[in-house]
């Protein structure tokens, strides 16, 4: 039977803060920014309001999957 180990999965770090961590940040600063341009506080095209949308989507997909990888222990490869 194969047995694979379980904390095979490391969270790289930057600046001695795990990289889940700055994508959180990250998301944090991109949801204020789509607030504050979706009232029209700060004054934008729509496609940047569209394209950060999108890049939100993105980087709360990635720091997901991070996250379960740092809540199970490494099950995703």
């Amino acid at each position: 039977m194969l047995v694979l180990p379980l904390a095979v999965v490391t969270i790289p770090f930057i600046h001695g803060k795990p990289i889940n961590i700055w994508g959180g940040i990250l998301l944090g600063i991109l949801l204020v920014f789509q607030l504050l341009t979706g009232l029209r506080v700060i004054k934008v095209p729509n496609r940047v309001h569209r394209w950060n949308g999108i890049a939100i989507f993105t980087i709360a997909a990635a720091h997901a999957v991070m996250g379960l990888m740092v809540w199970f222990d490494g099950w995703i490869y």
